[in-house]
């Protein structure tokens, strides 16, 4: 019997430990932005997503102008290793360069790699990360961000 409520006492814990952090991350996930959440559905939709989930991204939240640029990115799957692991959102800052208005949203992942990604009207426009872009023109707009890497 006293084996039977010693581990009454352990799941009980558990339980309560687990839910706190759920609720944690659904307040976090309430506190992000649009432009926040439509970076982190790009992540995980689009570029650690299936073909289906990348064209259904591309049809449903990726900017007009740009489309068929990514329609063609849909069509191959990226390798595993690089994709980012359990993404989050880092930091987000405005963005205006004289004709696109929008923000920089940096996404980080567990295993540290990072992605920033371009919105605009409510839509992704443009993706950066070291794997597509060159190092100094990542770190210029890396350097956009306080969050430090």
């Amino acid at each position: 019997m006293k084996n039977f409520t010693k581990f009454l006492s352990i799941l009980f814990a558990a339980v309560i430990i687990l839910s706190g952090c759920s609720s944690n991350n659904a307040a976090d996930s309430q506190d992000r932005s649009a432009n926040e959440k439509l970076a982190l559905s790009y992540v995980t939709d689009y570029h650690n997503g299936t073909k289906e989930d990348r064209n259904k991204f591309v049809d449903e939240s990726i900017h007009p102008d740009v489309q068929g640029k990514f329609r063609v990115g849909a069509k191959r799957a990226i390798p595993e290793d690089q994709q980012l692991k359990d993404p989050k959102v880092a930091e987000s800052v405005a963005y205006d360069d004289g004709d696109t208005k929008g923000s920089l949203v940096l996404i980080q992942s567990a295993d540290d790699k990072e992605m920033i990604a371009l919105i605009t009207e409510n839509k992704v426009y443009m993706s950066f990360s070291l794997e597509n872009t060159s190092q100094d023109s990542y770190q210029e707009i890396r350097s956009s961000f306080k969050t430090a890497k």
